[in-house]
């Protein structure tokens, strides 16, 4: 079905492994990346699976082994974080008022 369907099953299969999986991790957190590889693993092998069923050709496993990001966005991300450290740092605390006070 794969000759017929598609010009060139492996590199059409792999374009599209791409294209998922930078759908699928632009929608996630670096720490969600990190600790969610096997279900994101899963729900790449479903997408590319039905994706690839009309090409006759069947996606067994997916697996995410390592991640790299580009230097620029790691330092932008850490940026970020450190901005939501601050953020979440900065606690008002109430005066307190004594009797002898105004």
């Amino acid at each position: 079905m794969s000759i017929t369907n598609v010009e060139n099953a492996n590199r059409s299969t792999r374009l599209l492994a791409q294209t998922t999986l930078r759908n699928v991790l632009g929608t996630k957190s670096l720490s969600e990346i990190l600790t969610e590889r096997d279900t994101i693993s899963h729900v790449m092998q479903s997408a590319l699976d039905e994706a690839t069923d009309p090409w006759g050709v069947k996606v067994e496993r997916v697996e995410v082994k390592d991640v790299r990001l580009p230097q620029q966005l790691q330092r932008a991300m850490a940026a970020e974080a450190e901005a939501t450290r601050e953020a979440r740092a900065k606690v008002c605390v109430p005066k307190i008022l004594y009797q002898d006070e105004p």
